[in-house]
């Protein structure tokens, strides 16, 4: 598919130039250097002075060159409302999509577009790609001293990057950078003052003037329709479309012509009531700065339905409003007015024009406004309209986005109304039934209830295959999210079904690495790893690096994510080295472009920490660890599991250590975190108790020791079972206890008792049942010598 901006008809309006479409012609040496130099994974920066022909040249070569499967042109200045990074990302993004054939979502904040970016890059896969972005020098919030930070700093190795810029420092730093540098080498090929001239001999005439004032400011052109109602048209216009196309020639008319900022907004206003769509009409409206009445349209329900057409353009104009506050206080009292007058039979309107304005307020981060503009949408139309499909809209989006976490039971009995009447009146396959679906499985997910959730989840994928049969790669997210819920619920057989398909279903519908295939490999190889097949887990986490490597890049946070995946489970098969140089890599790579103080970064840095800790290397363990705590509670707080998972292992680091003083704080701080978190029912609490149960025996404090991890043992017995491995290793330390005070009869007891137990639920040869035999050997031993 090639997206390129649509040019209208040009009129040679007066013999002179300011109208030409193309004032210079392509230069055909740098075409054939381009078509030698233009490959997957390059970037190239043309050069080249005003009127060189960089802008015809990439059109050319576009054209002439071999096809591509995708490829993107922006054309700066032909949109100026575009021409900032957020712009190009959306409007790239917004292609990629189109290509794909998905309706995914796209962000409308800058931050959030350049997070994705890479991710919509990768998914166009193998394709041979380019992305043309013409005069970024242009591009508003470009830093001219550096390559822009908003471009993808990796190109997947099928996709080309080709930038134009005037020779400077911004090319001169993309070449430093690595760039390959392709100049025009030629001179301006356009005398400009010859235009200039006339310009200002066709400016002689008011209505002429006028006209090219106008047009200066309208980059799209004037229909001659307009420009008659505007009293800008000569009987001698052409009657077609006239557009200024260079924009070189649009600022000189506008340096010429536009006397300042106040002339300009005199234009645009007048420009405004002759655009033929709304959202050209505010968006005028905007550029003429009439604050008021851009307003006053913006919250009119008709424009509120718009919003889903364009969301990007609607949401930008919200944003440029200089009274925030204002403007969702006049939103809110608009919606007001709109649920007391507007009639029952209009319901969809209604529905829909809230759904819109709640998204309008999130992204202006008024989300408590725009929670209770959900919340009131769902009351009005449950009653005025129940049992509607505008109901049903009201319902899902409330429950959805409001309840979904805070109160999972309460939204999955609402997403359990909506899904019903969307199934009976749209079908189970509408897009609006399966999104209800999707919400209310996640719902039960998030309540506990998995069962709930992996029959939804099953229903999805049956529902998708009788339409689209068993090979379809939509199935690939529905397989992912079944797996995930069956692994939850401790499933993990019935969870290797679709996590395997989901793979197979990867490699078949793509000839090369995919980003589904990435998280397909990994989710498996996850599974793998809780079902104790560490040698096939990591032979899948190696498959998704390579896989996530080669598309996103070495430094990028998915690169990172597999390569501290791949640590995990060879820290679990003990080959520590390599571990380590996974998880020093992980840090490396997370701190670079995450920040050292991200939660990701505190992990790898929790994991390597851990290896450290084993192989002996306990004093930079003991640092990481402590810098790892530092992070989680200024990244999520002191009260996190994650901050007191870290606590735990510094803790167990210095009673090792037999700095049992340090220690024993950290326990007994941890035990009350555990407990306000989970309760005294949950094994980290349990766990927790037994360890400062076992620094009180290493200490000589019997009296303290015996208690906490009697009570220990039947909690953990009682919460994981008899035969697991935390119940386990507590019981052989209530014995060994048990043993130095003389007692080791009673700890004999104990441990036979437990592998009675224990010998009826699991294999004879298990790990976790040898360990309790030999411990039990050992005290049968002790208890003999006793008696001898």
């Amino acid at each position: 598919m090639i997206k390129m901006p649509l040019r209208d008809p040009v009129c040679p309006v007066f013999n002179s130039q300011i109208f030409d479409a193309e004032l210079v012609s392509p230069a055909e040496n740098v075409i054939e250097h381009l078509n030698h130099s233009a490959r997957g994974g390059r970037r190239i920066v043309l050069t080249g002075p005003t009127f060189s022909g960089r802008s015809s040249t990439l059109r050319a070569w576009l054209n002439q060159t071999q096809k591509p499967q995708f490829a993107y042109f922006h054309a700066t200045g032909l949109n100026p409302d575009r021409d900032h990074p957020a712009g190009v990302i959306y409007g790239l993004i917004a292609a990629i999509r189109e290509q794909l054939g998905v309706l995914d979502a796209i962000p409308l904040d800058e931050s959030g577009l350049r997070e994705s970016l890479p991710n919509w890059l990768a998914r166009l896969g193998t394709q041979p790609s380019v992305i043309i972005i013409d005069d970024i020098d242009q591009i508003s919030g470009s830093d001219l001293t550096g390559e822009p930070d908003w471009l993808p700093p990796y190109l997947p190795p099928e996709l080309t990057l080709i930038v134009s810029a005037e020779r400077g420092l911004l090319a001169e730093r993309l070449r430093s950078s690595g760039w390959e540098g392709v100049d025009m080498n030629r001179s301006a090929q356009h005398d400009l003052t010859q235009t200039q001239a006339l310009i200002e001999q066709a400016a002689q005439t008011p209505a002429l003037r006028e006209a090219l004032r106008l047009l200066a400011v309208t980059p799209q052109g004037l229909e001659p329709a307009q420009l008659e109602a505007l009293g800008a048209r000569q009987p001698d216009f052409p009657d077609q479309r006239l557009v200024i196309t260079h924009p070189a020639i649009r600022k000189a008319v506008q340096r010429l012509l536009i006397s300042g900022s106040a002339e300009a907004r005199r234009l645009h206003a007048l420009l405004a009531n002759e655009m033929p769509t709304p959202l050209l009409q505010a968006r005028e409206l905007a550029n003429a700065a009439e604050w008021a009445a851009l307003l006053e349209m913006l919250a009119e329900t008709d424009q509120l339905l718009l919003w889903r057409d364009d969301p990007f353009a609607w949401q930008s104009l919200w944003v440029e409003l200089p009274a925030r506050d204002t403007a969702i206080s006049h939103l809110l009292r608009q919606l007001d007015t709109l649920r007391k007058t507007e009639p029952a039979d209009t319901a969809e309107r209604l529905a829909m024009a809230h759904t819109n304005a709640a998204r309008i307020l999130d992204q202006l981060d008024a989300t408590d406004a725009a929670a209770s503009i959900r919340l009131a949408a769902h009351k009005q139309l449950t009653r005025i309209a129940p049992n509607t499909l505008a109901s049903a809209h009201a319902t899902h989006h409330y429950a959805a986005v409001d309840l979904s976490e805070s109160n999972p039971e309460q939204a999955a009995a609402l997403l359990q109304q909506a899904l019903s009447v969307r199934q009976q009146a749209l079908g189970d396959d509408h897009p609006d039934t399966r999104s209800t679906r999707h919400a209310l499985a996640a719902a039960w997910e998030a309540a506990g209830q998995l069962e709930q959730a992996i029959a939804e989840y099953s229903a999805l994928v049956a529902t998708r295959e009788a339409h689209l049969g068993r090979e379809h790669p939509a199935l690939i997210p529905l397989l992912g999210n079944l797996g995930a819920a069956q692994r939850a619920a401790n499933q993990i057989e019935r969870a290797r079904g679709p996590f395997e398909r989901a793979v197979k279903l990867a490699e078949a519908a793509s000839s090369g690495p995919s980003p589904a295939l990435a998280v397909a490999l990994d989710n498996l190889a996850s599974l793998l790893y809780a079902g104790q097949d560490h040698a096939g887990a990591e032979a899948r986490y190696r498959q998704a690096l390579d896989v996530t490597q080669t598309l996103f890049g070495p430094g990028h946070p998915a690169t990172a994510a597999a390569i501290h995946n791949l640590g995990t489970v060879l820290d679990a098969q003990e080959q520590f080295n390599e571990a380590a140089r996974c998880f020093r890599q992980a840090v490396d790579i997370r701190t670079q472009a995450l920040g050292r103080e991200h939660a990701e970064t505190a992990t790898s840095l929790h994991n390597l920490a851990g290896i450290l800790d084993v192989t002996g290397q306990r004093e930079e363990a003991e640092t990481l660890y402590r810098e790892a705590i530092a992070i989680w509670q200024a990244v999520v707080g002191d009260e996190h599991p994650a901050t007191a998972t870290s606590i735990n292992n510094l803790a167990d680091l210095l009673r090792e250590n037999g700095r049992l003083d340090e220690a024993q704080p950290l326990y007994e701080e941890n035990l009350q975190r555990w407990r306000n978190l989970y309760g005294d029912e949950h094994p980290n609490t349990a766990m927790t108790a037994a360890e400062l149960g076992g620094l009180h025996a290493d200490a000589s404090r019997p009296q303290q020791a015996e208690p906490m991890l009697r009570e220990a043992v039947q909690r953990l017995e009682r919460i994981m079972g008899v035969d697991s491995t935390l119940h386990i290793d507590s019981l052989c330390r209530l014995a060994a206890l048990l043993r130095t005070q003389g007692r080791a009869a009673e700890g004999v007891a104990l441990l036979e008792a437990a592998y009675d137990k224990a010998a009826g639920t699991t294999r004879i040869l298990s790990p976790r049942l040898q360990k309790l035999r030999r411990h039990l050997d050992g005290l049968r031993k002790a208890v003999k010598g006793t008696d001898t």
